[in-house]
């Protein structure tokens, strides 16, 4: 698996509601993120298959209030809340990588940073 094919994994597990977390995987490196409350590593099962890449189930629906605001805004929420944890996550992979003193760890990092700002730029355009 290459690792534009892992980052889009990635990425399209935190657009579904997963969550990047501080952990990294023992076996590629790659963080490990919480997805319908499990820990897991979204890259491995894929590098070990025949290269296709899995479909991230997607999230529960989420019940509207009783008075649904305006088609604009219900559209945007969920796009809005995925933004913020995206930030949230990319600063704390950055606090990471500043205190990493393995330089392989410290790539895998700032490739995820990477990884997550274009996520964020998808999100803007959208």
């Amino acid at each position: 698996m290459t690792a534009d094919q892992a980052d889009e994994v990635m990425a399209e597990y935190l657009l579904k509601g997963g969550k990047m977390l501080a952990k990294s995987c023992k076996v590629c490196g790659y963080p490990l993120f919480e997805y319908k409350g499990a820990t897991q590593c979204v890259i491995c099962p894929l590098a070990t298959s025949s290269g296709t890449l899995p479909e991230p189930e997607p999230p529960a629906p989420v019940r509207q209030p009783e008075q649904s605001p305006a088609p604009a805004t219900v559209a945007r929420e969920p796009q809005g809340r995925v933004a913020e944890e995206l930030e949230r996550t990319i600063i704390h992979l950055c606090e990471r990588i500043r205190s990493e003193q393995r330089a392989g760890e410290c790539l895998t990092l700032m490739m995820a940073v990477e990884r997550g700002a274009r996520a964020l730029a998808r999100l803007d355009q959208r």
